[in-house]
Formats: C-alpha cells, sequence, structure tokens
C-alpha cells in the first residue's frame, strides 16, 4: 500500500515537472517575428513582417505607409501574404484626415468579394490640444 502511493507521488512529482519544464520551454520561445522597414529619407514607406520558425522567414504582413507634405502619415495599408496565391492580399486601410482642430481616422476592411474596401468604415474624430498632440475623442461612428 505505501508502494502504491508512493509511486503515485513519484508519477505525479514527474507530470507536474514535465508540464512547468513544457511551459518553460514555450515561454522561452515564442513565435519570433522579424521586420524588414523600408526608408524614404527620415519616412517609413513599407514595413514586412516575417514570421521566424526555426530559422526560415515567412512573410506575414506588410504595411505601406503615405505621408501629406507636412510628414505626417495620411493612409496605413496593411496586407496579409497568401501563400497558395504567392501575393498580398489587402486586409485594411486607415486613413486620417487633419483639421487645424482636429484628427479623423477612417478604417476599412478589405471585402474579397468585392475586390474593394468595404464601404462600412468606422471613423474615430479627435481633438487636438495646443501641442498638436491627439487629446480627446470627440465622436466615435461607424
Amino acid at each position: 500500500m505505501k508502494a502504491t502511493v508512493f509511486s503515485k507521488a513519484v508519477v505525479m512529482v514527474v507530470v507536474v515537472m514535465a508540464s512547468v519544464m513544457n511551459f518553460s520551454a514555450s515561454a522561452v520561445n515564442p513565435t519570433q517575428y522579424v521586420t524588414n522597414d523600408e526608408m524614404t529619407g527620415e519616412l517609413m514607406t513599407a514595413k514586412t513582417i516575417f514570421r521566424n520558425e526555426d530559422g526560415h522567414l515567412f512573410r506575414h504582413l506588410r504595411y505601406t505607409y503615405t505621408y501629406d507634405n507636412e510628414n505626417r502619415v495620411v493612409s496605413k495599408e496593411a496586407s496579409k501574404w497568401d501563400s497558395t496565391k504567392a501575393t498580398w492580399v489587402p486586409y485594411f486601410k486607415l486613413d486620417v484626415e487633419y483639421t487645424d482642430t482636429e484628427v479623423e481616422l477612417s478604417y476599412a476592411r478589405w471585402n474579397s468579394r468585392s475586390n474593394a474596401y468595404d464601404s462600412k468604415v468606422e471613423k474615430r474624430v479627435y481633438a487636438m490640444n495646443d501641442d498638436s498632440a491627439t487629446s480627446l475623442m470627440l465622436a466615435s461612428t461607424k
């Protein structure tokens, strides 16, 4: 009887240690990402994100940026890599409009059926404070 209790305790300790070691290994080795920034002078025009799996890089996401004449971002487009088609597929687009007192963000998802960004656009409007930084959300519409 004592041997049965002892063997159960040993098995339990082994199971617990194995699960802890497995958790530790997965925490040390999460999915790693590598980025490639494309610059034009001081401005980032594109960023490609690759998944790093055992030293092999796989395309994951790509962001492209458009700027106005004051070097402010006016558009950010995201694309996902489609490995079956071996092409970048649009994912979403974020447009930014600036006034003296507000910044309006418009977000639209890509619709693969219509091959266009959805007409249902989510918008957010932010007030600008004295330092030209956004401060308070004024409105939120879909």
